[in-house]
């Protein structure tokens, strides 16, 4: 009757807010969330592809009214390392003094340098299409460097998940058999390998820097290497027309705006799986050129782009099970 008097008086004590608040926040805690913290980074890297592919039909509506490669490259590294320092200013976070890490991040900032100029030589020198695909080799290349440096094995997934979403890309690009030329295809795996080992080596380099500022340095870099040689040159060519403007606007800000949101996800899943999801980006490319310019999409395109979107998700959802 003791025993029973008490456990009743135990459970019949009015329980605090407080302590049912705790519980429910406690059971809460202690369900699995593994689904979100996996595919939002995805997400996340879907919307920079997007962002990205805006940027190029932009710099696109660009081109073709007068601006050159050199402006538009000096113009949109700018735009981002600004855009950058005002979000570092705005959370308080010091630029100065510089770290003792900061000649790591002009490492990485030649190397995105490197990539802007490359792949413009060769769309230059040879058809867009061949010159991007050829580009959209530097996820094999960041999976062979993450492999040979030991951050992940090459596995048969990863393999056939690029070689899926490579395939997917030649259709996309509607890629025919035309004659490639040999400087061009040198420029785009030129640019390949620049991306490449700027993806792969980001996490290793300056690892002591939080990734906003080492982020900010890098882009910093890249913008004041073209500066230098815009000053050089004074090879400055402005659009001639109000669409001109609009697309050197457009290609500016979602340039900006996916670079950084790209290099600041990247620590969260990953060189190899942030290079997968990127495969999606010529699709996006594809998708809103259809839109905006009226360029139709093929039935050979459409299938191309299932294929890589089905790539991708293979990818990730093995990822997960891993």
């Amino acid at each position: 009757m003791g025993r029973l008097s008490r456990d009743y008086r135990r459970s019949s004590r009015p329980r605090r807010a407080g302590d049912a608040s705790a519980g429910i926040i406690a059971r809460f805690r202690a369900r699995p969330i593994v689904s979100s913290r996996t595919w939002l980074p995805v997400l996340g890297l879907l919307a920079v592809a997007v962002t990205l592919g805006s940027g190029h039909v932009c710099a696109r509506l660009a081109f073709t009214n007068g601006v050159n490669v050199l402006t538009a490259a000096t113009l949109r590294s700018l735009c981002a390392a600004l855009l950058l320092f005002v979000l570092l200013r705005l959370r308080r976070t010091p630029v100065l003094p510089l770290p003792r890490e900061f000649g790591s991040t002009l490492v990485l900032g030649l190397l995105i340098a490197a990539q802007t100029v490359l792949i413009q030589v060769a769309v230059a020198l040879m058809p867009a299409t061949l010159a991007i695909l050829f580009f959209y080799t530097y996820p094999f290349f960041t999976g062979l460097g993450a492999a040979l440096l030991g951050d992940e094995r090459f596995s048969g997934r990863l393999a056939a998940a690029l070689v899926a979403a490579f395939a997917g890309l030649a259709l996309v690009l509607g890629v025919g058999a035309e004659p490639v030329s040999l400087a061009g295809l040198a420029a785009a795996l030129g640019a390949a390998l620049s991306f490449a080992a700027a993806v792969v080596l980001t996490p290793r380099l300056a690892p002591g820097i939080a990734a906003p500022l080492r982020t900010f340095y890098m882009l910093a870099a890249t913008a004041a290497l073209f500066v230098a040689v815009l000053s050089a040159t004074l090879d400055v060519q402005l659009p001639q027309t109000e669409p001109g403007w609009i697309g050197l606007a457009g290609l500016t800000l979602f340039y900006a705006t996916g670079i950084i949101a790209l290099f600041l996800l990247l620590p969260l899943l990953g060189p190899v799986q942030s290079s997968v999801v990127l495969n999606l980006e010529p699709v996006a490319v594809a998708i809103i050129a259809w839109i905006a310019l009226g360029e139709a999409l093929t039935g050979t395109q459409i299938v191309g782009a299932l294929i890589v979107v089905a790539a991708v998700i293979f990818f990730q959802a093995t990822a997960r099970r891993g």
